[in-house]
């Protein structure tokens, strides 16, 4: 009988760690790289005990994304568009203090290396000084919209959050960080947008997030699928 027990127990404690390790997809999104069967999904998933992780993985747009079965890639942030040769992207991380105590705007580290014949490349900065440069969260409703081959345009903006509300004709994105939500079929209901600037230098110059919707419906096939992330309406077979 002590021995069943004992077998009970780790059973148990087997299944509870089991549970832990399991994730499931909260969020996905996903872009094609131009001229390439590959895209780019990013995820967030939430696991066992409230554990969270998200990422960036590339995928050839026959294969079925998993979130238990995925590499990410190294950043959190693309820098430029991904295209089928080069990927840029930028990390922060937390040092000890005594790095710490001095703030930093330029990259700690570079490391490159490959993933499917992509040469990838990671900035590395550091986590202080990056919040530093941080300012902060504007929303904005927009009326039209036009795209280049790698930024996005957006025209006669209202702001509708600050108490003192502005309006801009123009806001310009490098199309890098955005995403694209819909919350009835193909209508987009939230574009959030980080809008991460670097010097020539690779210095820090500003981090803003931005979350944009249109005061006119406005399908979310007449943006395009290349540097711009679109919702992935979610199965049970991604989680």
């Amino acid at each position: 009988m002590k021995y069943f027990k004992g077998f009970i127990l780790i059973t148990l404690l087997f299944l509870l760690v089991s549970c832990d390790l399991q994730y499931k997809t909260s969020e996905l999104f996903v872009q094609k790289i131009e001229n390439s069967s590959k895209v780019i999904y990013k995820y967030d998933a939430w696991g066992g005990r409230d554990s969270y992780k998200f990422g960036y993985v590339i995928l050839d747009s026959t294969d079925v994304f998993e979130i238990n079965n995925v590499e990410s890639l190294p950043f959190q942030y693309f820098e430029t568009v991904p295209t089928i040769r080069n990927i840029s992207g930028v990390i922060c991380e937390k040092h000890d203090d005594q790095i710490a105590s001095n703030k930093i705007f330029i990259p700690l580290e570079i490391k490159n290396f490959e993933d499917q014949g992509i040469k990838i490349k990671t900035k590395i900065y550091q986590n202080e000084g990056f919040s530093l440069r941080n300012q902060g969260y504007k929303q904005y409703q927009f009326e039209t919209f036009k795209e280049s081959r790698d930024s996005i345009f957006f025209y006669n903006l209202n702001d509708i959050k600050s108490l003192e509300p502005e309006h801009l004709n123009l806001l310009k994105f490098k199309k890098t960080n955005i995403f694209i939500r819909t919350k009835t079929p193909n209508t987009v209901s939230n574009i959030s947008i980080e809008d991460l600037k670097l010097s020539s230098k690779n210095e820090i110059i500003s981090n803003i997030r931005y979350d944009l919707t249109p005061k006119n419906k406005t399908s979310i096939g007449s943006f395009s699928n290349v540097g711009i992330f679109k919702d992935v309406k979610l199965s049970k077979e991604l989680n």
